[in-house]
């Protein structure tokens, strides 16, 4: 079963979720909209489902809430990190 295991966690870490670098002003931002905002995680795990069906697994697995901020979806991992995870134009 240990195969299996790290099998996983290859593909998860190929799925790459977009740059992390997210400045710390939008950081706060971010929490602030989370605090007071619905989780839309099951939004972002739906709207991913048909196009990228291993991102949208991946961020079901991995992240505990994520929210919306200008044209983007964004998904917080359980050590308070937040991941640009979709953007529309």
């Amino acid at each position: 079963m240990k195969p299996d295991t790290k099998q996983i966690k290859v593909k998860q870490e190929n799925l790459a979720i977009e740059d992390n670098a997210i400045p710390e002003s939008l950081k706060k931002t971010l929490d602030s909209i989370a605090a007071k905002a619905a989780d839309r995680k099951d939004e972002v795990v739906n709207v991913l489902s048909n196009e990228q069906p291993a991102k949208s697994r991946m961020v079901d697995d991995s992240y505990i809430q994520c929210t919306w901020w200008e044209g983007c979806y964004y998904c917080q991992d359980e050590d308070k990190n937040w991941h640009r995870v979709k953007c529309f134009a």
